[in-house]
């Protein structure tokens, strides 16, 4: 394996001791899980957007426009996972936004109210009222009643028709009371999963989360044919912001960090904290070179985290190591141990390096003579 060692500690050796126990979750916070799944409503509501331009309307090739529309939703939710339920709700009211065109700019039969295009209802709400806070999936169904009302009265059909109260019915019960209540269940022990996998200081990913969810992201990056990069950070000079300066500064410090390796990791990656002044970032399809453009714009070269604290500047220099999968890795532990040994033994041959120039020093440095002193003292006497 070919790990690469990009700049050099001063102060090597292991991090200090991970945070234990779990955490509380993060305020909106959106599990990895959920994050995972949302992609597939909008996806398999263009797969079946497909089957009814194809087989059903093929007549009308407008619809392949909506086809489109959802499949670039997914592909959103794909490449930007959501980081909070309001996002993730964003999206569901960007797919009722589509069910509003299908609603009221195509043929009237069909995309009426009452077309097979009500599915661009009734999944976003039953699937996104499973996935989301109850707040936010209340609104997500009263906006695609509000919807269905306009378009109905836009069409000219009646309010009180049976067919318009069995779909105000669908969206009332099923999103609402099952959707939600099964979500509620569902959630309850993917929170606390989620919760132990948290660090209750930074509110990253500790090191249970990077090997639980950096193996997922291995194995989908194995699976496609693509890289990982696994970057872990030394960040030491944090202890002496606090000596140096104030807690204060020092957890400004801190956030600040954790602002840049979150910046770094960015929607697709992972960011972590390993220790008490080491923090990991995952970097899917990433290769070597993409990872090092990517430290360097975040970061900066030489790689830095600056604070300004008013009166004075602030400036940590962390020391970091990284490494991509290859055919000889095996796992998420495999891969983050190695990087960490890089780190670690670099830093102990830099602490050598370091130890054997000051004995040098020291080697060149000869006592004066006694002979020498004493004539030095014969003169200032005379």
């Amino acid at each position: 394996m070919n790990s690469e060692f990009v700049t050099t500690p001063q102060h090597a050796g292991q991090a200090g001791r991970r945070e234990t126990g779990p955490a509380a979750m993060p305020r909106g916070w959106v599990s990895h899980s959920l994050r995972q799944m949302e992609r597939w409503i909008a996806w398999s509501i263009a797969v079946y957007s497909a089957w009814l331009a194809t087989f059903v309307y093929p007549d009308v090739p407008v619809l392949w426009f909506s086809v489109l529309y959802a499949g670039l939703i997914g592909w959103w939710a794909e490449v930007h996972p959501a980081r909070s339920h309001g996002v993730m709700a964003l999206r569901g009211a960007a797919l009722l936004a589509g069910a509003w065109v299908l609603h009221t700019q195509i043929v009237a039969h069909v995309g009426g109210p009452g077309g097979a295009f009500f599915m661009w209802l009734g999944v976003p709400c039953l699937l996104y009222a499973f996935l989301l806070r109850p707040v936010w999936a209340g609104a997500l169904v009263l906006l695609a009643i509000a919807e269905l009302s306009a378009a109905a009265v836009l069409a000219g059909s009646g309010l009180m028709e049976a067919g318009f109260l069995a779909q105000i019915g669908f969206l009332c019960i099923f999103p609402l009371l099952l959707g939600m209540r099964f979500g509620a269940e569902f959630r309850r022990p993917d929170d606390l999963l989620e919760a132990g996998r948290i660090d209750p200081v930074t509110s990253l990913y500790n090191k249970s989360g990077l090997l639980a969810y950096g193996s997922q992201m291995l194995d989908e990056c194995n699976v496609a044919g693509k890289p990982l990069a696994v970057v872990v950070f030394d960040c030491r000079d944090l202890v002496e912001v606090r000596s140096l300066y104030s807690p204060d500064i020092a957890r400004r410090m801190m956030a600040r960090a954790v602002q840049k390796f979150v910046a770094l990791a960015s929607d697709r990656g992972l960011a972590a904290r390993t220790g008490s002044t080491e923090f990991t970032v995952v970097l899917p399809g990433m290769n070597r070179d993409k990872a090092l453009a990517a430290i360097a714009k975040v970061l900066g070269h030489p790689s830095r985290i600056e604070l300004d604290t008013g009166d004075d500047e602030v400036v940590v220099v962390p020391s970091f190591a990284l490494d991509c999968s290859g055919p000889d890795i095996e796992s998420m532990h495999e891969l983050y141990r190695e990087v960490q040994r890089t780190l670690v033994d670099a830093g102990a041959q830099e602490l050598r390096r370091q130890t054997w120039l000051q004995r040098e020093r020291e080697r060149h440095s000869r006592p004066v003579g006694l002979r020498a002193i004493d004539g030095a003292m014969s003169s200032l006497a005379s």
